[in-house]
């Protein structure tokens, strides 16, 4: 098995809840906390730039169950009437979570972090429908919406939810806007890992086992090739000659997953000589670590292809 052996241990770590079966934290709703504001999130990344910049004055959280993909999963109608009685709503935007195109939420309590960087939005070409966890068969149409898979729209998200946390909070202005230094500090210099990574892999071709990395290709000028397989799932003779096909005209020497994929995946691309690593999107919340470390160990990933590169 061809499996970067270099991440075992950090892939145990982040596995459980980006993209895998390990312990499950639970899906909180907010008990009820009056000197602290309610915060509820449509997705992870969003909770952790929350709960970095509001600290000990937020109660933050983000409800959805951690086997499934927030783009697409559904809440209740008693987790809506939590989130109707939040006190602010951090969204996505770029068509994220789809429940919120058919719920009745508090405008004056929304918070669209990508409403500043519209410009930026990458649209998608086609429609296409794929099985994918619990929720299973959906559509990726429309816009492509994971943002935060590009550190610069995610410092543009996280100053958009420093806004609007400042705004409800005075009295925290200075703490939130120190907070919000050290978050940017943070995600520079994961943006900077990122592209010294990238410019050493320069046009070598690269697959990305889900079509969710299209700001991530598009900030580092990568030559990615999304495709659509399940870390659980085998491929089948289908997908190997569609792979095939692509193998054809860009001879791509590694794949990068959403999870870790089994054994017998990993041995198939093995005989196509294709090594895999883990790139986690991180949508949902991880067992044992935190978003910002998930990305590192995604930039780790992305330099040990660029150190094979360098020594092909």
């Amino acid at each position: 098995m061809r499996l970067a052996s270099s991440f075992a241990f950090i892939l145990l770590l982040i596995i459980a809840a980006c993209g895998g079966n390990g312990p499950e934290p639970t899906a909180p709703i907010a008990e009820e906390a009056p000197d602290r504001l309610l915060v509820y999130t449509v997705s992870y990344p969003l909770a952790y730039f929350a709960e970095r910049l509001g600290g000990a004055e937020v109660e933050v959280v983000f409800p959805a169950p951690p086997d499934e993909d927030p783009a697409f999963w559904s809440p209740d109608a008693e987790t809506i009437a939590a989130y109707q009685n939040a006190d602010l709503i951090l969204l996505n935007g770029a068509g994220y979570a789809k429940w919120v195109e058919r719920a009745t939420l508090p405008s004056s309590r929304l918070v669209d972090t990508t409403a500043n960087a519209a410009d930026r939005l990458l649209e998608l070409s086609g429609t296409v429908t794929h099985s994918h966890g619990p929720e299973g068969e959906h559509e990726h149409q429309g816009w492509a919406f994971t943002t935060w898979l590009d550190p610069t729209l995610a410092i543009e998200q996280a100053r958009a939810v420093a806004a609007a946390l400042r705004s409800r909070l005075p009295e925290s202005d200075a703490g939130i806007a120190e907070r919000l230094v050290a978050l940017e500090d943070d995600l520079t210099a994961l943006d900077a890992r990122f592209a010294a990574a990238a410019e050493s892999i320069g046009e070598e071709p690269l697959l990305f086992s889900q079509p969710v990395y299209q700001y991530f290709i598009h900030r580092y000028q990568l030559n990615g090739h999304e495709i659509h397989w399940e870390p659980d799932v085998e491929p089948d003779g289908k997908m190997l000659s569609e792979l095939g096909h692509i193998l054809d005209h860009d001879a791509a020497r590694w794949m990068l997953w959403e999870g870790v994929p089994m054994d017998a995946t990993v041995a198939a691309l093995d005989e196509r000589e294709i090594s895999s690593v883990v790139f986690s999107p991180c949508a949902n919340t991880p067992a044992q670590v935190d978003w910002l470390t998930v990305m590192n160990a995604n930039a780790e990933a992305l330099e040990t292809i660029a150190a094979a590169h360098r020594s092909h």
